[in-house]
This record gives structure tokens, sequence and C-alpha cells, in this order.
């Protein structure tokens, strides 16, 4: 593949990769990451690139185009594609750091970035910068990652820093010598994305490699504007899984017979039913992200900043899109029947990926509250939107 600087190209070898990502499904779950091999192609068909800024380089895809390639990888396996996702972020991280600084530490325009921004570390400050230490969970991709980060507590002299009753936190960015990434992924679903824990212990870490995240971006393009464009391009996975599950439902269908009538699955109609039902969920949820996700685009590109209403909508959206996804699974999998239960079954690893990512912080239902809260008019309180 040659190397990828624009969307089409990106998206391309995103769909060329598919029957390569399928033949290795069994690989990437056994062995609980990605194979190099693999993540080697990726880096290749510009998948990690996807957020690098143009000025660099880099194909700095709009949010909607990187959901169409995290959407296409998940498609074909649910751990890629979130890798994919995670490890992509490194144009987001970049643009929280002095240029100087940033073009030090994200060497190359496939440098891939893993870590965790929930401050669960404590940096203590010194002169310069902070000692910081702490024990992360979640580090997806973080076996295949060029830099690692973590968010940490400030603390001076062993005690919280606060301002307006809150701790304060950062971001810090660590050289890779400082991490450790402990074996603890064994896990049901997204069983290959390698989302072990990792730990760093009494690190310094410069003040110029850590950010405030809601300080704002110092790059000046519309895509490095708003912090949730950190997340971006996440809801492409659920979005892939479910087109997974209706691939799988149609191949099965028109082979498989149920008892006892001994009809074909596509004849019967309970099965035709739940096929139409996860079309038009996962069809309307695509559509509401492509709304959502490219009214805030326009926002944006006009140099704006989003509303508190379009942060609500996006918070909306990410979980929308992930349950809309879930329900055409378990619609796939009660049409075929007890058969999806068996390992080895097309829908079997789809229904625990699909499980796990209900797990992230986009898709868990207490985001409706402080969405909620925001478009009646009231104060949503902290959110990540």
């Amino acid at each position: 593949m040659e190397p990828a600087v624009d969307s089409a190209a990106i998206i391309a070898n995103a769909r060329a990769l598919v029957p390569e990502i399928r033949a290795a499904a069994d690989t990437i779950e056994s062995v609980r990451r990605l194979p190099q091999g693999l993540v080697d192609r990726m880096s290749e068909a510009g998948t990690f690139r996807i957020a690098m800024p143009k000025a660099w380089g880099g194909p700095e895809l709009t949010p909607l185009d990187q959901i169409e390639v995290i959407e296409t990888l998940s498609r074909a396996d649910a751990s890629v594609g979130w890798c994919a996702s995670i490890l992509s972020d490194s144009g987001f991280y970049a643009a929280y750091l002095e240029e100087e600084v940033a073009r030090k530490v994200f060497r190359g325009l496939d440098c891939k970035t893993a870590g965790m921004l929930a401050p669960v570390g404590r940096a203590e400050v010194v002169e310069g910068g902070y000692r910081v230490s702490g024990d992360w969970a979640f580090g997806s991709g973080s076996l295949h990652a060029d830099v690692i980060c973590g968010g940490s507590l400030l603390t001076r002299e062993g005690e919280i820093v606060c301002e307006n009753d809150r701790p304060t936190w950062r971001v810090t960015v660590f050289e890779l010598s400082d991490v450790e990434i402990h074996d603890t992924w064994f896990v049901t679903g997204l069983a290959g994305s390698g989302s072990n824990h990792y730990s760093v212990r009494d690190a310094f870490v410069p003040e110029e490699r850590t950010f405030d995240i809601s300080s704002g971006s110092r790059r000046p393009e519309p895509l490095y504007q708003y912090h949730g464009l950190f997340f971006a391009n996440v809801p492409g996975v659920p979005l892939g899984v479910g087109r997974a599950a209706i691939d799988a439902l149609t191949e099965i269908a028109v082979s498989k017979r149920s008892m006892p009538g001994m009809k074909l699955l596509r004849d019967e109609y309970r099965v035709r039913v739940a096929a139409a039902e996860a079309e038009a969920l996962l069809g309307s949820a695509r559509s509401y992200v492509w709304d959502v996700m490219g009214d805030l685009w326009e926002t944006l590109s006009r140099g704006d900043h989003p509303s508190l209403d379009q942060r609500a909508r996006i918070a909306l959206m990410m979980i929308q899109a992930y349950r809309s996804a879930q329900r055409a699974v378990d619609l796939a999998c009660e049409a075929v029947g007890a058969d999806a239960l068996y390992r080895g079954h097309p829908l079997e690893r789809i229904r625990r990926d699909a499980v796990a990512l209900g797990s992230h912080l986009v898709h868990q239902s207490k985001s409706f509250a402080g969405a909620g809260a925001a478009l009646l008019g009231g104060d949503p309180g902290p959110v990540y939107f």
C-alpha cells in the first residue's frame, strides 16, 4: 500500500484490510492483542494517522471520515476497530502541546498513542514539572503504542491541589521507558484489544509534556477545537459491530433451517421481522451520528464553539449509537437461536464484543442525566462532553 494522505485513500485501504482482519480474528482473540504484522499493515494503510494535522503532512480527516474508517475495521473485528480508534488519537494529544514539544513526542504521522485520560495517577508538583506515580486500567493498544499517557491529580507535598473546591488534574505524557504494562487483560469481550493495566513509579514528567484538557488546544484547525473530538470516531465501533451482526444473520438465514417446520430462516416471519428491525435501528442510529456530528463539524469549521446543547447531543448520539447496535446484535442472535451460544459461531464473539463496548464511559446511561440537564437549560455539572 502507498502511504495514505487523504480520506478516500485511507478508507479504501481500510476496506482492503477486511479479509486479512477476518482471517486473523481467532488469533487476535487467543493472543489477546493484535498481531504485529497486522498492526504494521494498519500503519501502512494510514489508519493510525487519521487525526494528524495537515500542517505536519497528515490527512486530518473530518470526524465523519474518521468514523467511517473505524466502522469499516470494526465490521471486520471489534478489537481491531477499537484499537484503531484509541491508537489514532495522537493528533489530538499533540494539539495540546507546544508545537516543538509535540513534534519531539509524536515522531512520524503513524505514531500510536494509548492511555487513560481519567486522573487516577498522582502528579506531585516539583521544579520544572511533576513526579508521577499511578496505576491505570484499560490501556487499549498499549502493547503497540509509541506514546502512553495518563491522567493524574496534582498534589503538593502530598495534598491534592484544588481550584474552586475541585481537584485539579493534568494529562501526563510519559517516556515509554517509564511505563510498565501488566498482563491483566483476561476478559470476554474485546478480548483482542490488549487493554492491559499499566503503571508508572516516580517518573519525572516535564511541565511541557503535560496539559489541562479543559484549557483548550494550541492548534488553530477546527479538528482540535473541541475536546470531545478525542472520542470523535468511537461511534464507528458499535456501528461496525452492529453491521457485522446483520451481515452474519443475512448469511446464515439463506442456509439454516429451523425446527420443526424445516423452513429456511429467511422464510420465517419472526426472522424477517428481526432482520428488518435490526436494519432500521442501525440505519437510524447511523443517520443520527451523521446528523449530530455533521452539525458539530459545521460549527467548528465556521470557527465557532459548540453550544452546550450541541455538546449534549454528542453525548446522546454516542449512547444511542451503542444501544441501537447492541439491540441489532441481540435481534440477530435471537433470530438464529441457540447456535449463537457456541464458540466459533459467527455471532458469538460479536455478542461478547458488543456487551464489552457498553462499559466505556461514552456508552453509559449515566451521561443521560447531564445531557438532559443541558437540554432543559440546567447545569449539567462535571461532564465529559
